[in-house]
């Protein structure tokens, strides 16, 4: 069967954009094992620790919209470019300026990097993607750098913890030559390519089932950060679990969710993004009954890798029906306005299932979440049904002429 031709340079921004994904991760989980050591420096109590984490996801509630406007008036070369450099400096200016105010207000200026470009380079991807399996698989790309990245950066800033306390910021100076190699990569890119220029640009208010796409952009996350923030709690105090399986097993499902965002090439011959996402909210919803169960050790291990292996599906389908749904002329401030929605999901979701905690035992926190993942699942299905009536016969072109590598 003949294969779509791939444009020039097409792979080269694929993987410039998910490179700028997973470094950015650095400015999260690259300083986890400094956490400690930054509270000791600096005298901090519990409370002010949790400064250093929201000071840098809050500025993601508005940039990420903001950043897709930006984009589309002046181009996403000089949005990527000058936000991978300003991450940079800051990284560099953390290790020679040691004061709390400055790295509050480094860790602010990068949160809205972070936010920005995170959201950009799924419209990046998407924009330069081909359709169908190839929207897929470019789009996991994108997803297993930031895994890969997630798993490392951990380990090399825990290596970098002997030398300093703030030496951990340095993988942050990694988005420096990457600015350079971006700004020759995305020279000749077009957000919008083989698209008519003049097309008739449409409000980013009125996209086809937008209100869905939305609650399901933040639901991933507002899972999603539920589980790694209380099963944790759950696991030690309830099952017994010890820190280093716990380890171990969170690892786990990080790997699988890398693995299955690769296979999620796969599953689009058979079903279109939103049908994909309804089957991973199915799979949501067993994982968080068997994590609230907590009966055994195993039980929980379970319903934790059940989990991982929905997430890479259910990142990259997303991220492929953001792109699907985006209205013409105006994808980037739609993927930026989806991204802002992601990452409000990610800032409240610790405080939801906080809040449920106060008023029930953790793992029935765990089954009312469960509830609510058939509501999610509920939303799919209705956003499922308008796309099917947008592009009736998605699925079935897919297969035939996307596979060009």
């Amino acid at each position: 069967m003949a294969r779509a031709q791939r444009p020039a340079g097409v792979g080269a921004v694929v993987w410039v954009a998910s490179l700028t994904a997973g470094v950015l991760t650095s400015g999260m989980q690259g300083i986890v094992p400094a956490i400690p050591a930054i509270r000791d420096h600096f005298g901090l109590d519990n409370f002010q620790v949790g400064l250093i984490t929201s000071v840098y996801l809050l500025p993601g509630l508005f940039s990420a919209f903001a950043a897709g406007v930006l984009t589309e008036r002046i181009g996403a070369r000089k949005v990527v470019v000058g936000g991978l450099a300003v991450f940079g400096l800051g990284g560099a200016l953390l290790l020679v300026v040691h004061d709390l105010g400055t790295l509050l207000t480094v860790r602010f200026v990068q949160g809205i990097v972070f936010g920005a470009l995170q959201s950009m380079t799924v419209g990046i991807i998407g924009s330069a993607a081909l359709s169908g399996r190839a929207a897929h698989r470019d789009q996991s790309r994108r997803i297993v750098a930031m895994a890969t990245s997630e798993s490392l950066f951990p380990i090399i800033g825990g290596m970098m913890l002997a030398l300093a306390w703030y030496a951990p910021f340095a993988p942050q100076l990694l988005s420096l030559p990457l600015a350079v190699v971006a700004w020759f990569v995305l020279a000749d890119y077009e957000d919008e390519p083989r698209r008519a220029k003049d097309a008739t640009k449409e409000s980013v208010w009125k996209a086809p089932a937008i209100v869905g796409v939305q609650v399901l952009a933040a639901a991933r996350f507002i899972f999603k950060f539920a589980v790694l923030t209380y099963t944790p709690v759950l696991a030690v105090d309830q099952v017994g679990m010890s820190a280093a399986v716990l380890g171990w097993l969170v690892g786990a499902a990080a790997a699988l969710s890398a693995v299955t965002a690769l296979l999620s090439e796969r599953l689009a011959t058979r079903w279109r993004s939103s049908e994909m996402i309804l089957g991973c909210m199915l799979v949501i919803g067993v994982s968080l009954v068997l994590i609230g169960s907590g009966s055994a050790a195993a039980v929980v291990a379970i319903g934790l890798l059940l989990y991982g292996i929905q997430d890479g599906i259910y990142g990259v389908a997303h991220n492929v029906l953001a792109n699907e749904m985006a209205p013409a002329g105006t994808r980037m401030a739609y993927i930026g306005l989806t991204g802002t929605v992601r990452n409000i999901g990610k800032f409240l979701s610790p405080l939801m299932f906080g809040a449920a905690t106060l008023v029930m035992p953790i793992s029935n926190a765990f089954f009312a979440f469960a509830g609510v993942s058939v509501v999610g699942a509920a939303v799919a299905k209705k956003v499922a049904q308008k796309q099917k009536a947008l592009q009736p016969s998605a699925v079935g072109t897919s297969q035939a002429g996307s596979e060009d590598e």
